[in-house]
């Protein structure tokens, strides 16, 4: 059985939270009101008011890292405390298979919060929402067709939270996210609520990678996989070579082409005017971003080679097609206000 919960009351006015002290237990608010506040770059910022219902103080139960925000009571308030110990008898009645998935989501959203202090450019902003987005779209979004569905009023609420940034400025990037076609609003069974949709999940996904790379000189960013980046103008040329070669080659027995790499090098001279270092930069650009391998020997080749096969080339050319579309859907973002 779950331990009873504690409840305790504080007067309007009283500190209930503080940002950045250690935190082992969760609120559940009974009655009254409590306001979120964050100092951001040396001003006290208010993220969020919270009423009967709404919970808070979690994520230091997820994860034990310290709290993220200063918590005070805006009238007197009466809270319900989930501490350590009966937070663990609720996740203990979870089935196990189900639990890896709130530790991935407090990671996550931690890590999107460490980044959002360097986060003041729209396009920064732009990056960290989508994050959050698909992130709980993976964790608790609603199946709807091919896509998942979640509270507009939640998310917002999540992402005031997470990322420390007062609620005007999520709604207007979640609204800006609209006119991409990458989210879109539906209505929602609570008439004070909406719908948000992510009619492809992977491609919202892939949409996130391309902002990754373009972003990843900022501090605190992931290591992107420069599966976008590294093609370069000279990328498609490259691959529609290699795929037109591809007829003429050994291949092993996964239907694998091998191409001899000193033959590479001078047929890329004489067919395509490059000179040898050109060659070999969009060669280990290729390679680099995983859509053909470079084997030190083959025995196919006998010497060293490129391999890679149809799906590979098929694959890149799709890819540079689609980092072409995010840079145009990337700039309108941008420029739109």
């Amino acid at each position: 059985m779950v331990e009873k919960s504690k409840s305790h009351r504080f007067e309007s006015g009283q500190v209930i939270l503080r940002e950045n002290t250690p935190g082992d237990s969760a609120y559940i608010i009974l009655a009254g009101e409590v306001e979120i506040t964050k100092i951001i770059e040396g001003q006290r910022v208010v993220l969020d008011t919270l009423g009967p219902g709404s919970i808070f103080g979690e994520m230091s139960l997820l994860d034990g890292s310290p709290r993220s925000a200063t918590v005070t009571a805006k009238s007197p308030t009466l809270l319900s405390i989930v501490d350590r110990g009966r937070f663990q008898a609720i996740l203990n009645a979870i089935p196990k298979e189900v639990r890896p998935l709130f530790s991935a989501l407090s990671d996550r959203l931690r890590h999107t919060s460490r980044m959002v202090s360097v986060l003041s450019q729209r396009e920064r902003l732009l990056y960290s929402i989508c994050v959050l987005i698909h992130t709980l779209a993976a964790l608790k979004g609603i199946a709807r067709g091919r896509g998942k569905a979640l509270s507009h009023q939640e998310t917002v609420l999540d992402a005031c939270r997470v990322l420390a940034i007062v609620h005007e400025k999520i709604v207007e990037i979640i609204n800006l996210l609209t006119t991409s076609g990458l989210i879109e609003f539906a209505e929602s069974d609570r008439k004070d609520d909406k719908l948000i949709v992510i009619p492809d999940p992977q491609l919202f996904g892939a949409f996130i990678d391309f902002l990754s790379e373009k972003l990843s000189y900022i501090p605190g960013f992931p290591v992107p996989s420069r599966k976008y980046s590294l093609l370069a103008d000279k990328a498609q040329e490259i691959l529609f070579f290699l795929k037109n070669s591809a007829g003429a080659l050994p291949t092993d027995e996964e239907g694998y082409s091998h191409y001899d790499f000193d033959r590479y090098v001078k047929d890329c001279i004489s067919t395509l005017g490059y000179g040898v270092k050109d060659a070999i930069l969009q060669l280990q650009n290729l390679s680099v971003s995983g859509h053909v391998r470079l084997e030190k020997f083959s025995k196919v080749a006998q010497n060293k080679a490129i391999v890679y096969n149809s799906g590979d080339i098929a694959q890149a050319q799709m890819i540079l097609l689609q980092a072409d579309e995010f840079e145009k859907l990337y700039e309108n973002l941008k420029k739109a206000r």
